[in-house]
């Protein structure tokens, strides 16, 4: 006799507590640590009963970062400031970005890692990285709108994330060496990209 099938509620229970026990043993040991057998053990589960959830350890990272994706939406969101303007809401977007990378260097990296497949290969995934974006979007678009800015609000989503983006992978390398501090960088960079809108704009 087989085992029965799962819900939806228990299957998304159990995948969540292996990406939890994923993310605990990449933060303690590294990527090169994770393996069913040891995200098995975390849980307190036989490793063979993974491959219910997963079929394989690159979906369980998937599972993983997309797990960290919705933490960081939720912690730059609760971070945005809507009702100072523009320049204050683009500004608290970025601080919150800027800030989450610092306090969690790890997931960011993870997140962002060059080794792991094309995120479109796992919808969920996909899905939650393509929400944080779609707000940014629509945040932007609400100043094109009003006139504020000029330009085409994705284009400018993609400005604002690739300098971002740039300016945190180059902090969680250790490479910001030619004589600015991360705290120097995020606002002058900032002004110049909503500067660049606003001076197209008049």
């Amino acid at each position: 006799m087989g085992r029965p099938a799962l819900d939806d509620k228990m299957l998304s229970a159990m995948r969540g507590r292996l990406a939890e026990a994923t993310l605990a043993i990449y933060r303690e040991r590294g990527l090169d640590a994770i393996s069913f057998r040891r995200v098995a053990e975390r849980v307190g589960v036989s490793h063979t009963l993974i491959y219910r959830y997963f079929p394989d350890k690159d979906a369980l990272l998937a599972h993983a970062r997309r797990d960290c994706f919705l933490r960081f939406d939720a912690f730059v969101r609760a971070r945005e400031i809507t009702d100072a303007g523009m320049f204050a809401h683009f500004h608290s977007i970025a601080h919150a970005y800027v800030a989450f990378a610092e306090e969690h260097t790890g997931d960011y990296v993870l997140m962002f890692s060059t080794e792991q497949p094309p995120p479109d290969r796992y919808p969920e995934l996909l899905a939650a990285r393509q929400d944080m974006f779609e707000h940014a979007v629509a945040a932007i678009a609400f100043y094109v709108e009003a006139g504020e800015l000029l330009g085409d609000p994705r284009l400018i989503a993609h400005a604002f994330w690739i300098n971002l983006h740039g300016l945190m992978m180059l902090y969680t390398a250790r490479q910001l060496v030619h004589g600015c501090a991360l705290d120097e960088l995020v606002d002058p960079i900032i002004d110049r990209l909503i500067a660049g809108g606003t001076s197209a704009a008049g």
